[in-house]
């Protein structure tokens, strides 16, 4: 049935009443595969035999039988074929049963099943694969399961192929995989249906069409249910019956039985008959969700209804239009249900209960307005009709309103329901209407219904939300589509807009729900009505809804941040893409709301019968169309109204006998009996005054003793259709195709264009014109236009038109009458019933002609001669044809199109695949793969085609590409498709030949800035005859200039820098005042050939994956990648996914053909297109590699443990091949370190993707998947980015840096010139290298001083020309460098959420040739190394005292790396206000991992060993003697060596910047340091930096084994002893005599205290007296914790080998914001667990 478009709708809308998919009559096979059975319960399973008997409808089939077998296998495959329609097939069930023979008796039943049809069409594909189904036994239901039988059942179209699934490898157990709805778990259920009644049966007079059978029947209810079937009690004489019977019965819950089926039988005569039949549809009366319930139903209606008006009812399977009755039931689900055993049933009586205590009775009135009656065959219409509306009857109380109750009568009466027979005026050369002179006529209807409006009123508010957002989300995505936006910004304001709007239509639904919930008592919700199922179904929606709310509230926050920042950036055309990307993932995530949200609009019985709007003829019914209630229902509540309510709108009426289709059924008719516009209120009737409100602005409403009439105003409409071409399917060219036209149905009137032969793309290029008077008002023509039929016919030469198909149309509203403002041609989708048989390129225009005009024209009348409706003239008069204005008509270009046809990949089903890729009128197809399993790949790859297409305009058509499975006899089945909507991606642009010769002779391949970024090589001209002919033809005035210039100043641009590393970590400096020189230059570093060295110091890290890289193209220059989709894409990823059925590898390429002249046309790399665009690109045949992976570590990986750890190891998978160990874990880690390398051997295409998958180990398997990522290895290999090895830096035969590729630098040169249609490189004897005619050669002063060979020397000039290969116009590209790429890990289980990490790199080396396979790469993890770190602290500057009221302090400094059990001190200084000289050497000595740049620390208990890590961080802290507690400090800075600073050279110079915006360099590369760093406070209130002072600081690192040969002294001490410091004269002499007395003095006392506690420590262990340790008190002279240093002796080691469990308690140090924090290691530390940084944590005593 058609529904009009709303005031927004969109252009075309199909015409979708005109054939019922569901009730037309097909030819079906339903195939039964029996399999084996289990678990049987023999009688004697010594001798089990037994067969196996299926039976669908009244056939029947059995296996043969099995002897000796207690676990029987059959393997026999039934078909049944029935002819009906698919509702019928739904309701059908299978009944199979287990036999047992037996000698001499009748075979024993050893249990029996149903399988109900409906549940196995729901599937995919219609059909279960190896499902186990339950055996019971109805007459000992106690016993249970008494075996389960193995079976496949599919339902195909007849001549359809059956979908193929691949066999079960690892057997399931039966449990796992029995016939139970997905997710569900089976327990027995009782479903109580209680009959209640019947209301309004047929009579005896309906029956049979006389009215001498005026008999009431006798009727009896039955219901049935999972092959079960139960009747109630006879009722005799009754058409309002009251049977008050409870049905019960047993049965598994969930069952695959979704559909319980009530008749109404009459037991008149011989034989019982089906007066009328309903059902209840589990899926609309229940919810599978956590959040869900039971199926639930009433006690409420459900109304049935018939094809015809005769007794029984006809087995078409389609709910017609006569209305047979209702009836009052109700569903109850009790689960679990023990009582009694499985598919038994009971039935009992129940009390009587009146209807009046479930509902409350209210008047209603139905008003309907006729605007237009058209398109009326008189065949079916005859020559007088008229038009009614009827609704189906309810018996209910009479105590309505006298007023009312006057006006039933009256309408009654005086059949104001109908228009009366009216006359067919006839149109030519089709078709009639009813002729409206004076006013529209309004039908009215008028009865009592009990008020269920509060279950349509939510509905109501859901669908208009929903149909809102939709709206706009159509535009957008036409606008997307057409590129109808100036920035795709604009596309994402208006999404987000939508989006809000949503949002507040939430908010107002959960409003109004709460204000009706609330407030019983309103006109609009009566608590009595409202079931069971209502209150579950509110609640639900409320929750979801709720849900739905907080996810948009959430993508709307999200959206608003994503336009702020890209309102930030600059929209440039190549931040396009991405923000078109942008609009699509946000357009289909608000589809998905859109989704959630729709499917909120329960489909349950509302309770009201249909109305149905008819077509009468003579006062027979001939035609209809039905139409619910809850569209049209009006409410005071905006929100609540149906969506047509007081809305025109346009249905196309369904005739019941088609004089076309005498033959078929009438379900299988696609005709139209004609076209209705009206419009339908239905309310209460006191709210009839609000009707007059709801009509077009102009639209008045006459009323005269209850007629009543609409009125409107003459207007003068032009109706323009632009119609140019169309395109028919291949099917249609069985139709045997005469002659083509397009019949135009608009306004009363029909207009046909000129008839073309037969061709199926034919072309009209015509304007058709209709200009009528009609009765309209603006208003009405702005907010919803007449509408449009447009059908397409065919001629045959006995001139009998056939239908091809129809759509309808909205036209477009434009009132400015020139051509140029004509709407643009569209693509229609012709409809042939549920058939799809074209397209139709048109246009439609609509616009009202002024009274001006009007004046000066003259309008032909209207021909009314004699017509026959489906007979057409085949006169070919095309003298007044008028054509399609310039502006419109599409400028078609000839094209040549190129396709290499690759592979395909990942495609399961099918068994002689091929593909067919349509574009316009042009059809490729390609070679079918014979064996799909030993060569994927297509043979005979490439084709090319010339066709003619606008490409270039909006009427671009699209590229269809078609993934077929070809059998035998021609047959080919369909499998998946993928539609690209703008082909102009795969256009490409060629140049002429001399003109690309011209170009490349005069490029070089260094650019201006080449000489910025390398020394090694120079350019000159091969002679001077070829300079001197460029500098006059070629080259213009300026570029002359530039290349003077370039080499004037060659020497200044081209010299040398010294790396950054170079010039800042290895310096030797001296003081000079403030300020530090250099006092020599630094030599170069040595080649480090460690690989994790070069690793950590490399700067070709990608972090992100290869193919991502922006110069990379993803790797998709050689072909496209084409992704097959079993039906329409949704844009949801989730759901896409499900719809995947492969991928087609192939090259497109569409070019402009032919070039002009002469003209020889090339591709960028110098294809001559003549032989095709693929001409030279590789054969597709298997190949052999070998593959390396590296994977060197992981990171940021997500916790699987509680402790917030993992324990990862790597699988490989690539094809068959799993490689990796399981053992091989890097224990509790999320940042492991892997090095490892994998080598094996594949054969691409068969193994073209490799799987790296991380899993995390546990003691009891299985393992859970972490993450994994997979590389398309074949894209890598062919490339024009040469992906397989990358390109080093520099070419070496020996070293760390050994080149690594099977292939020389000059021989890649060569390839890349041959492949670029270049000459190929010329060698000379001076180690120079000529490309493309201009020489190049290495640096002659570096020359001087590098000892390489001549060969070396060349093959490092060609791999610096392979480095800056793009730089060549039109055929230079990036090369692939030697790198690490990141790869991000993700779960299935969580699409789209990253799970961490992996760094890897991938070698691949092609097999069966002679290059040979350099050895692999070593990466294994180095050794830890144990250094030690010399820190020299020199000078202190601006020191800032908190307490200004003292001139000098007592300041000493300390310092630690990694762990404070490193702490070290300096002597005590006196310090005023200007420099103080320090002079002490700090010696730290740890172990270090370069791989992972961590301290390790290491402790060995007796049964357990810890390791720990952490960042080399070294803290230095000056410290006031004085202070209060031992954790203050004057000032510190925390110095990571990774990522150290590079300081100052003057201490003035020294702010809170240099630590963070200054450059980095690691001190373990650069060895030496020396500069002035600043001093940092942290006020702990504020907790903010405060600079307060610089120092100045020397660090040196070095291995121990050089260290050991370098020896320095600890302090001041020698060797290399450090020079006494300036001491500041801050007291007298005598002060300072005494100061030092007391030193003195205090060093004494403390060689006494310690050597009597040496004493007492010996004299208590030999008496083994318990010692008692005393924490230290805060009140001890810091003298003497922190006094000078006795030994010069450097610290012991706290490496692995000197940790001891005596470090347990020591705290870890972190920096955050240079901040140091100390994270104690254990509990129970000094002070409650908080650490002390005192002396006593890091002095030796001697």
């Amino acid at each position: 049935m058609r529904r009009s478009p709303s005031r927004r709708q969109k252009q075309a809308v199909r015409v979708e009443n005109i054939q019922n998919e569901e009730a037309t009559a097909q030819y079906f096979q339903i195939s039964i595969n029996v399999l084996e059975a289990r678990k049987l319960a023999w009688s004697n399973s010594h001798s089990a035999s037994s067969y196996v008997v299926v039976v669908l409808g009244k056939k029947k089939h059995r296996t043969s039988t099995r002897r000796n077998m207690d676990e029987p296998y059959y393997r026999e495959y039934f078909i049944f074929e029935m002819y009906a329609s698919i509702r019928d097939v739904q309701r059908s069930s299978i009944w199979m049963a287990v036999m047992e023979p037996r000698c001499c008796a009748s075979a024993r039943l050893l249990g029996e099943t149903n399988i109900d049809l409906g549940a196995i069409w729901v599937q995919p594909h219609h059909q279960i694969f190896h499902k186990w189904v339950q055996l019971s036994l109805p007459r000992n239901p106690a016993a249970g399961p008494v075996g389960f039988l193995k079976v496949d059942v599919s339902i195909i179209f007849k001549g359809d192929i059956l979908h193929v699934t691949p066999a079960i490898v690892n057997e399931e157990t039966v449990e796992s995989n029995l016939l139970v709805p997905s997710g569900s778990e089976q327990q027995r259920a009782n479903y109580i249906v209680v009959v209640y009644g019947a209301f309004s049966l047929p009579t005896g007079t309906h029956c049979h069409g006389d009215r001498r059978f005026g008999k009431l029947p006798s009727t009896f209810v039955r219901v049935s249910f999972c092959g079960l079937v139960v009747k109630t009690a006879v009722q005799h004489r009754n058409n309002n019956p009251m049977y008050n019977e409870q049905v019960s019965i047993v049965e598994m819950f969930p069952n695959m039985s979704q559909m319980i089926r009530l008749d109404v039988c009459s037991i008149d005569g011989c034989f019982n008959r089906v007066l009328a039949s309903t059902h209840l549809n589990f899926g609309l009366i229940s919810h599978d969700r956590d959040n869900g319930f039971l199926p639930t139903f009433g006690p409420s209606l459900l109304h049935m209804y018939g094809s015809s008006c005769a007794g029984t009812l006809v087995s078409t399977g389609e709910d017609g239009p006569y209305h047979r009755g209702a009836l009052l039931v109700s569903l109850k689900t009790v689960v679990p249900f023990y009582q009694q055993g499985v598919r038994t049933t009971n039935i009992e009586p129940v009390t009587p209960i009146k209807p009046e205590n479930l509902w409350s009775v209210e008047d209603f009135c139905i008003y309907c307005p006729i605007l237009e009656a058209s398109m009326l065959d008189r065949r079916i219409a005859g020559k007088f009709c008229g038009v009614a509306i009827t609704m189906g009857d309810i018996n209910t109380d009479n105590r309505s309103d006298e007023e009312f109750a006057a006006m039933m009568n009256e309408i009654k009466l005086r059949k104001l329901h109908y228009t009366g027979p009216l006359e067919v005026t006839k149109t030519r050369p089709a078709y009639g209407y009813l002729d409206f002179p004076n006013a529209f006529p309004v039908l009215q209807l008028a009865t009592r219904l009990p008020d269920f409006r509060f279950r349509m009123y939510t509905n109501n508010m859901i669908y208009r939300i929903v149909a809102d957002l939709e709206l706009i989300l159509e535009d957008i995505e036409r606008r997307l589509k057409n590129y109808e936006y100036t920035t795709p910004n604009e596309l994402l304001d208006d999404l987000n807009k939508a989006i809000d709007d949503t949002s507040r239509n939430i908010l107002k639904f959960l409003d109004i729900i709460r204000y009706s919930s609330s407030n019983n008592n309103s006109d609009d919700m009566v608590p009595q009505c409202i079931t069971e199922l209502d209150q579950k179904q509110l609640r639900l929606q409320k929750e979801e809804i709720e849900n739905i709310y907080q996810q948009i509230t959430k993508k709307a926050k999200r959206n608003s941040i994503l336009n702020i920042n890209q309102s930030a950036s600059k929209c440039t055309n190549e931040s396009l893409p991405g923000s078109r990307k942008n609009v699509k993932i946000l357009l289909a995530e608000t589809k998905s709301l859109a989704s959630s949200l729709k499917e909120l609009i329960y489909k349950t019985p509302e309770g009201w019968p249909d109305i149905v709007i008819w077509i009468l003829n003579g006062g027979s019914r001939v035609a209809y169309t039905k139409i619910s209630p809850a569209n049209i229902i009006y409410s005071v509540i905006p929100e609540q109204n149906g969506r047509n309510c007081g809305r025109i709108q346009t249905v196309f009426m369904k005739p019941l006998k088609c004089p076309k289709h005498l033959n078929t059924l009438a379900s299988g008719c696609y005709c139209i009996a004609g076209k209705i516009e009206l419009i339908l209120w239905m309310g209460l009737y006191r709210q009839n005054s609000a009707l007059g409100t709801y009509f077009p602005h102009g639209y008045k409403i006459k009323t005269r003793n209850y007629e009543m009439c609409l009125k409107s105003n003459f207007l003068m409409i032009e109706c323009r259709v632009f119609i140019y071409r169309a395109k028919f399917t291949s099917s249609t060219e069985a139709t045997n195709l005469g002659y083509t036209f397009v019949r135009i149905n608009a306004m009363n009137t029909v207009k046909e264009s000129t008839i073309k032969q037969k061709t199926l793309t034919p072309v009209w290029n015509q304007v058709l014109k209709i200009h009528r008077m009609i009765f309209t008002t603006q208003d009405r023509l702005v907010t919803n236009p007449p509408l449009v039929l447009v059908e397409v016919y065919e001629s045959d030469m006995t001139m009998k038109a056939e239908l091809i198909g129809r759509f309808s149309v909205t036209p477009v509203l434009d009132d400015r009458q020139s051509y140029e403002y004509a709407p643009k041609l569209q693509w229609h989708a012709l409809h042939k019933g549920v058939e799809s048989t074209g397209q139709l390129l048109m246009s439609v225009q609509l616009l009202q002609v002024p009274e001006r005009l009007m004046k000066t024209t003259v309008y032909s009348p209207i021909e009314e001669s004699s017509y026959e409706s489906d007979t057409k003239d085949l006169k070919m008069d095309d003298e007044e044809v008028e054509t399609l204005p310039a502006n419109l008509i599409p400028q078609s270009t000839t094209y040549k199109i190129d396709v290499y046809w690759w592979g395909l990949r990942d495609v399961i089903i099918t068994r002689k695949p091929c593909v067919v890729l349509e574009i316009d009128e042009l059809i490729i197809k390609s070679d079918i793969i014979i064996d799909k399993r030993s060569n994927c790949n297509f043979p005979n790859g490439r084709t090319s085609q010339i066709f003619g297409a606008p490409l270039n305009e909006a009427y671009c058509p699209s590229l269809n590409i078609r993934l077929y499975d070809s059998s035998t006899f021609g047959r080919t089945l369909s499998l998946g498709t993928n539609i690209v909507k703008k082909p102009n991606k795969y256009i490409v642009n060629w140049i002429a030949k001399t003109e690309r010769d011209t170009s490349i002779r005069t490029a070089s391949i260094m650019s201006s800035n080449f000489f910025h970024a390398t020394n090694t090589l120079f350019k000159m001209n091969c002679n001077p005859s070829e300079s001197a002919e460029m500098w006059s033809s070629s080259t213009p005035r300026n570029d002359l200039k530039s290349v003077v210039k370039t080499s004037l100043w060659r020497k200044l641009f081209t010299r040398k820098e010294p790396d950054e590393e170079e010039y800042v970590l290895l310096p030797m400096f001296q003081k000079e005042k403030d300020q530090i020189s250099v006092v020599k230059k630094v030599p170069k570093c040595a080649d480090q050939k460690d690989w994790w060295q070069r690793y950590l110091n490399s700067q070709n890290i990608y972090t992100s994956e290869l193919e991502l890289q922006p110069e990379f193209s993803k790797f998709r220059d050689w072909c496209a990648t084409l992704k097959f989709y079993n039906g329409t894409k949704s844009g949801i990823p989730e759901k896409d996914e499900q719809l995947y059925c492969g991928m087609l590898k192939a090259g497109i390429a569409i070019y402009r053909w032919p070039p002009p002249g002469d003209t020889i046309a090339v591709s960028s790399n110098g294809v001559d297109l003549k032989y095709g665009y693929f001409d030279d690109y590789p054969i597709n045949d298997p190949t052999k590699y070998l593959i390396r992976v590296y994977i060197v570590k992981g990171s940021d990986l997500l916790a699987k443990d509680f402790s917030g750890k993992c324990n990862p190891y790597i699988i490989l998978r690539c094809g068959k091949k799993r490689l990796g160990d399981r053992t091989s874990y890097v224990p509790n880690t999320i940042h492991p370190v892997f090095g490892r390398i994998f080598e094996f051997r594949c054969t691409i295409p068969e193994d073209y993707v490799l799987n790296v998958s991380l899993y995390d180990f546990e003691s009891v398997q299985p393992d859970e998947l972490i993450g994994s990522t997979c590389i398309d290895l074949e894209d890598r290999v062919y490339t024009k980015h040469r992906a397989c090895v990358g390109l080093s830096h520099k070419y070496s035969l020996t070293g760390a840096t050994k080149w690594r590729d099977s292939s020389k630098p000059s021989v890649i040169l060569e390839e890349l010139c041959l492949k670029n249609h270049l000459a190929s490189p010329v060698y000379s004897e001076k180690g120079t290298v000529i490309v493309n005619g201009i020489e190049y050669r290495g640096n002659d002063r570096e020359g001087s001083k590098s000892y390489m060979s001549s060969s070396e020397t060349k093959e490092n000039i060609c791999l610096s020309l392979l480095h800056q290969w793009h730089t060549l116009p039109l055929c230079g590209y990036h090369l692939v460098p030697k790198h690490v790429e990141t790869r991000t890990l993700y779960n299935p289980h969580k699409p789209g959420v990253g799970q961490g990490n992996i760094q890897m790199w991938v070698d691949i080396f092609p097999l069966g040739t002679n290059l040979p396979i350099p050895p692999p790469v070593d990466i294994s993890l180095p050794k830890v190394e144990e250094y030690e770190l010399r820190v020299t602290i020199w000078d202190i500057h601006g020191l800032k005292f908190g307490d200004s009221t003292r001139n000098t302090r007592e300041i000493f400094v300390r310092g630690w790396i990694g762990s404070v059990n490193q702490t070290q001190a300096s002597d005590l200084h006196y310090y005023s206000d200007k420099e103080i000289g320090i002079n002490w050497r700090m010696i730290f000595q740890f172990y270090y991992q370069h791989a992972d740049r961590m301290l390790v620390f290491k402790e060995t208990g007796p049964f357990t060993e810890y390791e720990e890590r952490l960042p080399p961080i070294l803290l230095i802290q000056v410290v006031d003697n004085d202070a209060a507690s031992s954790d203050d400090y004057l000032g510190s800075s925390a110095l990571n060596l990774n990522a150290l600073p590079r300081g100052e050279k003057q201490a003035q110079q020294c702010t809170l910047k240099v630590l963070e915006s200054s450059k980095k360099v690691n001190l373990f590369s650069s060895r030496s340091i020396r500069a002035w760093w600043p001093l940092v406070f942290v006020d702990k209130n504020s907790g903010m930096n405060i600079l307060t002072g610089a120092i100045d600081l020397e660090m040196t690192v070095l291995p121990k084994y050089k260290a050991a040969l370098m020896p320095v002294g600890f302090g001041r001490g020698p060797p290399l002893p450090l020079p006494e410091p300036m001491r500041q004269n801050t007291r007298s002499s005598v002060g300072n005599v005494f100061s030092k007395s007391f030193l003195l003095k205090q060093r004494s006392w403390r060689i006494a205290i310690i050597s009597s506690l040496g004493v007492l420590s010996l004299i208590a262990v030999y008496f083994d007296i318990p010692i008692f340790i005393f924490k230290r008190s805060n009140v001890m002279p810091k003298m003497w914790l922190f006094g000078a240093r006795r030994s010069p002796e450097p610290p012991r080691p706290c490496g692995p080998a000197v940790l001891s469990s005596a470090t347990v308690g020591v705290p870890q140090i972190r920096v955050i914001n240079n901040e140091f924090t100390a994270r104690p290691r254990k509990k129970g530390l000094a002070d409650g667990g908080k650490p002390a940084f005192g002396a006593s944590d890091g002095i030796r005593l001697p």
